[in-house]
């Protein structure tokens, strides 16, 4: 049963981050939270509630580990929801987990290829050259060294 206490709370913290207002929006959400485990199930919350929660705590503190926890969850909750998919890549990317919020934005892109929110933050991110040497890693010092090269050498 919908908490309308909750869904208000939700509604409000949503408009803020909206409006680029996320220091105000992270009471509201933490709102809709307590009040929905209050009305019901302590240990059921709505996935959203968990996601845009996740999303401001990332976004407004520096516990990033946390935020990327509970939009984890939301997405344990509705794997079929390309909206919270994009909220947790937006938190990977918060925490520097670039590798991690590519496939969060392709796992939503496969549910709904014409997603809006996901489209712009594939373009934000933008497209990975490939390694200078394939046949090491992308993170190895040599690849980084001769990748800053070459792009050091286009500009």
């Amino acid at each position: 049963m919908l908490d309308h206490r909750a869904e208000n709370a939700f509604q409000r913290g949503v408009e803020l981050i909206y409006n680029n207002r996320w220091r105000e929006a992270l009471p509201f959400l933490r709102a809709a939270i307590d009040f929905e485990r209050q009305g019901g199930d302590p240990t059921e919350v709505q996935a959203r509630y968990l996601s845009y929660y996740g999303l401001c705590l990332a976004i407004v503190t520096d516990r990033k580990h946390e935020g990327a926890k509970f939009c984890k969850e939301a997405v344990d909750l509705e794997a079929y929801n390309p909206d919270l998919m994009c909220n947790l890549a937006r938190v990977l990317l918060a925490a520097d987990r670039r590798k991690d919020a590519h496939k969060a934005l392709m796992r939503g892109l496969r549910l709904q290829p014409d997603h809006t929110a996901i489209i712009q933050q594939l373009k934000r991110m933008g497209i990975r050259k490939k390694p200078a040497l394939p046949i090491l890693d992308r993170s190895n010092p040599v690849n980084v060294f001769l990748g800053k090269m070459r792009n050091g050498a286009r500009r």
